[in-house]
């Protein structure tokens, strides 16, 4: 049995390195016999350019953006806006490497999927992106170099604070901590993954739906991805819809990541076939803490383990990450923290009914 506790990446506040404390205070020290995935913030209170779709366009390689009224669109020449992304992203990484100096661990970067950005960004002239098969395309290919540019920006800095620090205690003796700074993990967002598969993304004027890709090729496209930033892991996070859920695994990711406390029946089957197939899922399944309410630990582990059985899932060799429900940037930073907590406590209650 292996129980992880990790997030999905929001988080309210404009304070990059206050928000990376919180984080790594709980999942880089989790409790005893539970493993830790820290993660580094997205804090889109901050403005569109510290946004999951700013930052993401900020990875991009070679395809420049720019911010209109009507949102991010492909353009010529990357805008200031993208600039101040660009920057953004590097200062996040950052403050996460100096909170998180002498942290040796694996770290998760949450990016947002090819499929849920083409459907949010406009081409240069026209419709949107997920519209053009070859732009949507194009940008899978740029997401995947540069994806894999920011995950070697993230080892290089974690692990230049941690060699910063053996230096004060063992002197001037070099290591290679580039490599010890192990396996990534990528949380690959794609929230409108259902609205594309069936085809609810509105048109420019709004009154139209632009018509849906093929299941094999967004599948086709995730596996691309998957396999481009090996050995470093991929984890898909996708809303709590069977075709979704079928489309996202059969790219192989490590693991799927949704809300399950909102999956119907189908939902439920579909995810059932990806575990029975070797899939991993992370749960996101824990209550956010509000100043009235403490949601009840061993109660979200019961709601988990209770579904899981009843699908005649195995639970002896349980591999599973918990985390929050979506929406953790919508709280304060008090109660995110909190809820972060009561995510540890969830786990630890797991085993306790798993034993």
């Amino acid at each position: 049995m292996t129980l992880t506790i990790s997030g999905l990446g929001a988080w309210p506040g404009e304070d990059p390195f206050a928000a990376h404390q919180t984080i790594l205070g709980t999942l880089a020290e989790a409790p005893a016999g539970i493993a830790g995935l820290p993660h580094l913030a997205v804090l889109p209170a901050r403005g569109p350019w510290a946004a999951p779709i700013g930052r993401t366009l900020s990875m991009l390689e070679a395809l420049p953006a720019s911010l209109e009224p009507h949102g991010w669109r492909l353009s010529g020449a990357p805008s200031a806006e993208l600039v101040r992304a660009g920057r953004v992203l590097a200062d996040d990484v950052e403050s996460f490497a100096l909170a998180g100096a002498g942290y040796e661990g694996p770290v998760a970067a949450p990016v947002l999927g090819p499929f849920s950005l083409a459907a949010s960004l406009w081409l240069p002239v026209g419709e949107r992106v997920i519209d053009d098969a070859e732009a949507t395309s194009d940008i899978g290919e740029s997401l995947g170099v540069g994806v894999a540019r920011h995950l070697e920006a993230i080892a290089a800095a974690v692990s230049g604070t941690r060699a910063a620090a053996t230096a004060l205690k063992q002197g001037d003796r070099q290591q290679d901590a580039a490599a010890e700074a192990g396996v990534g993990t990528v949380l690959l967002h794609e929230p409108l993954l259902a609205d594309v598969l069936t085809g609810r993304v509105r048109t420019f004027v709004g009154s139209g739906r632009l018509r849906p890709p093929e299941v094999e090729r967004v599948t086709a496209q995730l596996g691309l991805l998957v396999a481009a930033w090996a050995p470093h892991r991929c984890v898909v996070v996708v809303p709590p819809d069977a075709g979704a859920i079928t489309a996202a695994a059969s790219a192989r990711p490590h693991a799927l990541a949704l809300d399950v406390t909102a999956l119907d029946r189908p939902g439920w089957e579909a995810l059932a076939q990806t575990v029975e197939d070797g899939g991993r899922v992370w749960a996101a399944s824990v209550p956010h803490r509000s100043a009235e309410v403490r949601p009840d630990a061993g109660a979200a582990a019961r709601g988990v383990l209770d579904r899981w059985r009843s699908l005649g899932l195995a639970t002896t060799d349980l591999s599973l990450t918990l985390t929050a429900r979506p929406g953790l940037g919508t709280l304060s930073p008090e109660a995110a923290g909190l809820t972060l907590r009561d995510t540890a406590e969830a786990a630890l209650a797991m085993a306790e009914q798993l034993a």
